[in-house]
């Protein structure tokens, strides 16, 4: 069963999407201005449910424990109270994701928060030196942003270059994970 809940950003709401007992999509609101990092601040809770304020269904009925669970983890990063997610946290192989595209993220799940990798330098970690290329489509195409963190990915040049939710994404995502810019 599909399944979908919001979670709040600085800009707008962001969405999960939840199929068969794992997050199968994150979107972000479309932003074309630079958002600024907010400091980090407690979670208000619902009393009845104790469900973090701010995480909702999307569509009819309830959103499932999956759903909920990656919502609230997705709203305490855009909180400051979480920075980032590791390889014991998501099950990559569960995903479906060609052999290649697996070690490409289980490679970008182990780049520290706050930190960045250019291409050619993921091509490498993954076991593919000189797939700079195959690395920017799978970057291009991760369902799970954030989750799986490419907009830790820069260019050769160290420019931060492009982000599917929006350009200023790839900056404010970074900064709040506590990179120097």
């Amino acid at each position: 069963m599909r399944s979908e809940a919001t979670f709040e950003t600085p800009l707008g709401r962001g969405s999960v999407v939840a199929e068969a007992g794992r997050l199968v999509q994150v979107v972000l609101p479309r932003v074309d201005i630079r958002p600024s990092v907010s400091e980090p601040t407690t979670p208000a809770h619902d009393d009845r449910s104790g469900v973090t304020a701010g995480i909702s269904a999307v569509g009819s009925g309830e959103p499932s424990d999956e759903a909920l669970r990656w919502a609230r983890e997705l709203g305490d990063y855009f909180r400051g109270l979480r920075r980032g997610w590791n390889g014991d946290d998501i099950r990559l192989g569960s995903f479906g994701f060609t052999p290649f595209r697996t070690a490409v993220y289980g490679a970008l799940l182990d780049v520290p928060a706050g930190s960045t990798i250019t291409y050619g330098e993921l091509a490498r970690a993954a076991g593919r030196p000189g797939a700079a290329r195959a690395v920017g489509s799978a970057m291009a195409e991760n369902p799970i942003a954030i989750v799986i963190p490419c907009h830790r990915v820069v260019r050769n040049d160290g420019s931060l270059g492009h982000y599917g939710f929006g350009d200023p994404w790839k900056s404010f995502l970074l900064q709040q994970e506590g990179a120097r810019e």
